[in-house]
């Protein structure tokens, strides 16, 4: 758990890893809303066999943080880039994945803090699924 009270905080967390300790599963249910959401009708997505689309994978990045991540009242976060983005191995609606990330860059600038994670996402037998560096600023709510 990543727990910040200042934007003062960020650096202590340099190289520290945060990862699921429960398996993040996707639903067919999940699929096929976020099929529609985007209007995907690419058969690969498609069946029993269907391969979840990356974008879907790569949304999820954001829900993983925020379960490992306490910020005091009035801190806000958001995701401001995704960099590197790595798609290593198919994965399936039931697929048990595990998400991993390392604090690998802060930067202070202005009003706010600049985060720079190395996201892994990981499945069975610990396959590296994607890999990817996501970018979030940090910054005190207006008027918070």
């Amino acid at each position: 758990m990543i727990k910040i009270s200042t934007l003062n905080d960020w650096p202590d967390y340099l190289g520290k890893s945060i990862k699921s300790a429960e398996p993040f599963v996707i639903s067919s249910t999940q699929l096929e809303a976020f099929l529609r959401a985007v209007g995907d009708a690419n058969n690969l997505h498609q069946g029993r066999d269907a391969i979840v689309p990356g974008n879907l994978l790569l949304s999820l990045v954001p829900h993983f943080l925020q379960q490992h991540l306490e910020l005091p009242p009035g801190m806000i976060g958001m995701s401001v880039g995704y960099d590197r983005v790595r798609f290593k191995a198919p994965t399936r609606v039931g697929d048990l994945l595990y998400f991993k990330a390392e604090v690998r860059h802060v930067r202070t600038q202005k009003a706010g803090v600049y985060v720079t994670y190395a996201v892994s996402c990981r499945g069975a037998g610990d396959e590296l699924v994607m890999a990817l560096d996501m970018r979030d600023y940090y910054a005190l709510k207006p008027g918070g």
